[in-house]
């Protein structure tokens, strides 16, 4: 059964932003909010879409009851902004009996949410007969349902490995990243978690990277673990017990260089200081004078991958299951006039609230990306130029 929604979008940077540019497209929304504390992003989709679907509102995702308010005419809420809002925008959700959509989680150590500080609202989503979907972006949530679809047809699985590469250039900038420069700087000081043996582990920051060989059009590149979501989620959810999940992505060198020197001068705290009798964090001076990640649409130029590989035995045979897509930035572009790290992220949550309107979607509480039907969502995906590639091999002993 299908059915026309109502949506929303509180935040809408880069990624807000192809969100909306997708599903006010779709013939599944007929009215799409689009929220923000700097209207800048609203409008710029209200002007490049010229839909009448689109309502644009001020809304601080800080404040529950704005949060409600915005969402009280709504079937369901994608969250565009940082992790730290998370929990502040599902409790807004509630307050307005609205479904909600997230792409990424926090750290307590930073003051951020985790996914089980969210869980801790499972039952009150349960009661309103509502559900959170947390982490449904690219990497987290398309990655996990990778993992998912692969574990889904072997009897056992070894490992899960989720490898995040991009080999694009950016020309005239020294120090910006291609998503919230907060929540990436953060990934990148932050002890990252991987699972071993039936144990969450961490290992210092930067510490850990090898040399794994993507597919065409990457090729081989250096890759760091980093905190990330999959980390925690794939081995509670994945169905299958696993001896180890862990996470790396490719990093500028000089980007890495500059987070160790900024960090070693405590310019990337989150601990404010006083300065001419205001009270700022070290780290949002620091981001401030990055460049906004939907300022370098059009910039780039390169090719981004997110792949999952799975190990276990299928068919009583050890075997590999290779999951990917991989997107130009130059593609990207053309098509939504953001470049392809936010396009990527985007899509799936755009998938999703699709899924939601078809009845595809039909849960209850706070749930991870692995409670989505894998090979459903993986079936909508090239609808949104984001193809699916999968390579099965026989495992050779490493």
């Amino acid at each position: 059964m299908t059915k026309e929604i109502r949506a929303a979008i509180l935040g809408c940077g880069g990624v807000g932003q192809c969100v909306a540019q997708d599903l006010v497209k779709s013939k599944l929304v007929s009215h799409l909010v689009l929220a923000d504390v700097n209207l800048k992003g609203p409008e710029a989709v209200r002007k490049r879409t010229k839909s009448d679907k689109i309502e644009v509102a001020k809304a601080d995702g800080s404040n529950p009851d704005e949060v409600a308010g915005l969402a009280k005419n709504v079937d369901i809420m994608v969250n565009g902004t940082i992790p730290a809002l998370n929990l502040k925008i599902m409790e807004g959700c509630l307050k307005a009996g609205v479904n909600y959509i997230d792409m990424a989680t926090g750290d307590r150590e930073f003051g951020h949410p985790m996914f089980e500080d969210q869980e801790a609202y499972d039952k009150k989503f349960k009661d309103a007969g509502t559900f959170a979907l947390c982490s449904m972006g690219i990497d987290p949530g398309t990655s996990d349902l990778f993992a998912k679809r692969a574990a889904d047809r072997m009897e056992s699985v070894d490992y899960v490995r989720v490898r995040d590469a991009d080999n694009s250039k950016l020309e005239g900038y020294e120090f910006a990243t291609y998503f919230s420069p907060d929540a990436m700087i953060e990934e990148c000081i932050r002890d990252p978690l991987y699972y071993e043996n039936g144990r969450y582990k961490r290992v210092p920051p930067l510490s850990t990277s090898e040399v794994y060989s993507f597919p065409d059009p990457i090729g081989p590149m250096k890759v760091y673990m980093t905190d990330h979501e999959e980390s925690e989620l794939v081995p509670r959810f994945i169905g299958k017990k696993i001896k180890r999940c862990d996470f790396m992505i490719t990093l500028d060198e000089t980007f890495v260089e500059y987070v160790e020197f900024l960090k070693k001068l405590g310019l990337l705290s989150f601990k404010p200081v006083k300065i001419r009798g205001m009270e700022m964090a070290p780290i949002e001076v620091v981001i401030a004078t990055m460049p906004r990640p939907d300022d370098l649409a059009g910039k780039l130029k390169g090719t981004c991958c997110v792949l999952t590989e799975v190990a276990g035995k299928m068919k009583g045979e050890e075997t590999v299951i290779k999951t990917w897509t991989y997107m130009s930035h130059e593609k990207a572009y053309e098509l939504s006039g953001i470049h392809a790290t936010a396009y990527q992220t985007a899509m799936p949550v755009a998938v999703a609230v699709e899924m939601f309107a078809r009845e595809e979607i039909a849960l209850k509480g706070v749930k991870p990306p692995e409670a989505v039907d894998p090979v459903k969502f993986c079936s909508y995906l090239p609808e949104k130029n984001i193809p699916v590639f999968e390579e099965i091999t026989k495992r050779i002993e490493e």
